[in-house]
């Protein structure tokens, strides 16, 4: 079934009533929204910076620019191999977030004067308007499972064509919105003049919801298309022969509160064996990881402390804490064994597929709701193992980090499974310049 990229039916009744009612609630909780934002920034100053953007003004870029939307740090490197390839197709991109990291993330990737870097407006209908009759966007995506009434309606009002990509939408969403005020916010999904998503199981989803099917493009997973910075890769083997040359080095990523006290343990054991790396999730978690260790008896080293800007150095202890941003391929590159956290706690677990790209086995709790796709793909395959609790995962990560053989086995299980799944941006890519040629 060829896809349908025409402009979708404006929004039903019910839609437009609900949309009104949510945009007189927000413009009421405004000064409280304000005034959470100016509370954020006391710990991150670029919350308040550049605070115009919120209201529609800043830059823009060059008109007729393609907008694409990425709320935060994950979605902006999710969203990476697909910007870089409509760039060298010759667009010019604005790239909005909604949090600082986001921002900082896609100025990190693209310093491209093509790439146009702000704050996404506020999802109220005169900012959104305002912006939009600025930029003129041949067309705007939205990335993975942001779904904001106002962008939709907003631009399909204006007749700006908005399409999903990596369209990521979850069970607990589609549960979650039919039991609120009817149902009415799983309408918005058809606003979209085409959802690009992963995989087949997404795809029945957005049919769930009432998405047409043709106007839905099963195009694959974005994220097996990053690429893992070289420079990076290379500072980490060089660490690893002069750090661990002869012991495995198993890596904590993405943990989250509620689930470290229990990882605690695992290290203790697993340095009978093993160096261990831990990278918290969020920034505000470092501290308090570090605290934890250092209470446990165990000595850690900080990167920010051991290692220099360019990664050089060698950490003292067994244990490095990396208390940094945008390094992950740095301390994916140094492991053997990688346990993916916000799984022991039920949060849905975080990314798997940049370990799995660079061949790293992977181990989780039991927690996968939110990366259902490639997770259960991915546990068929053999390149992911997840266990009920924190015992099972001390038992299997012991295991595994204590036979090589077994280790090696399964690091080929995961470089299979990742060459399998290459291509998501340039299909990605071509439909998205196949929507815009068909509207010049």
């Amino acid at each position: 079934m060829s896809l349908d990229l025409t402009l979708p039916p404006p929004p039903s009744r019910r839609l437009r009533v609900a949309h009104w009612i949510y945009q007189a609630v927000l413009h009421l909780l405004l000064p409280a929204i304000l005034a959470f934002l100016m509370w954020r920034s006391r710990r991150e100053p670029l919350y308040r910076k550049n605070l115009h953007h919120r209201f529609g003004f800043g830059p823009v870029g060059a008109c007729g620019s393609i907008w694409i939307h990425a709320a935060s740090l994950g979605e902006v490197r999710a969203v990476a191999p697909l910007i870089s390839e409509l760039l060298r197709d010759g667009y010019s991109i604005c790239l909005t977030s909604s949090s600082p990291a986001g921002l900082s993330e896609g100025r990190r990737l693209f310093t491209d004067e093509a790439v146009t870097h702000r704050y996404a407006p506020a999802d109220m209908f005169w900012a959104l308007r305002l912006f939009l009759r600025r930029l003129r966007p041949a067309a705007g995506l939205i990335v993975e499972s942001e779904v904001w009434a106002g962008q939709l309606i907003v631009a399909r009002a204006v007749g700006v064509p908005m399409l999903q990509v990596n369209g990521n939408l979850l069970d607990r969403t589609i549960e979650r919105d039919s039991r609120r005020f009817g149902g009415v916010r799983l309408e918005l999904f058809s606003q979209f003049t085409a959802i690009l998503t992963k995989s087949e199981t997404h795809f029945s989803r957005y049919l769930r919801v009432g998405v047409a099917p043709e106007r839905i493009a099963l195009t694959g997973e974005l994220k097996f298309d990053q690429p893992m910075d070289a420079c990076q890769r290379a500072a980490a083997q060089a660490t690893r022969t002069r750090w661990s040359p002869e012991r495995p080095v198993l890596l904590l990523a993405s943990t989250v509160t509620g689930e470290e006290e229990d990882l605690v343990p695992l290290v203790r054991r697993a340095l009978e064996v093993a160096q261990v790396v831990w990278v918290p999730r969020s920034p505000q978690r470092f501290d308090a990881v570090a605290r934890r260790l250092s209470e446990a008896g165990l000595p850690v080293s900080r990167r920010s402390a051991a290692l220099g800007a360019d990664l050089s150095g060698v950490p003292t202890t067994q244990v490095l804490l990396g208390d940094s941003l945008g390094e992950m391929a740095y301390y994916y590159e140094l492991s053997d064994l990688v346990f993916v956290g916000a799984s022991l706690v039920d949060h849905g677990g975080h990314n798997i597929v940049e370990p799995l790209s660079l061949g790293k086995p992977v181990v989780m709790g039991p927690s996968i709701f939110g990366i259902t796709f490639p997770a259960i793909e991915a546990l068929e395959a053999g390149a992911l193992t997840c266990t009920p609790d924190a015992h099972g995962l001390e038992i299997l990560g012991l295991d595994l980090l204590k036979d090589r053989e077994k280790l090696a086995a399964y690091s080929s299980r995961a470089n299979d499974f990742a060459t399998r799944h290459t291509g998501a941006a340039k299909r990605s890519a071509s439909l998205v310049m196949e929507l815009i040629a068909q509207r010049r």
